[in-house]
């Protein structure tokens, strides 16, 4: 009877390229793109949702804070903290998504 073939460690299959290696950065990058798509989507929804908001709330371009209308004050402050804060999340999440790749490259074979 012959010995049962030794399971590879995904750094293995990594570094020789196999076709298991692929479908493992296949993942990962599927994930980032997921990840970059939501973040585009949210804050292009948000931040396009504005003009939308402006436009059907009435009166709203007849408002003047310190001179400036607020429909424009509403278009041009609010997008940075949001940005901001959303850039932030995507940090995290990416830095997870690259975490858990780089844990499962450096697992160690059991035993």
């Amino acid at each position: 009877m012959s010995p049962a073939p030794r399971r590879r460690l995904p750094r293995e299959e990594l570094a020789e390229q196999t076709a298991l290696g692929d479908v493992y950065v296949r993942r990962l990058r599927r994930a980032q793109l997921n990840l970059s798509l939501l973040a585009l989507v949210a804050f292009g929804g948000l931040v396009g949702a504005l003009p939308l908001v402006i436009y059907l709330v009435p009166g709203l371009q007849d408002i003047d804070v310190l001179g400036v209308p607020l429909s424009i004050l509403l278009i041009a402050v609010p997008p940075f903290p949001l940005f901001v804060g959303m850039a932030f999340l995507y940090q995290r999440r990416a830095d997870a998504l690259d975490a858990a790749f780089r844990e499962l490259a450096e697992e160690e074979r059991p035993g």
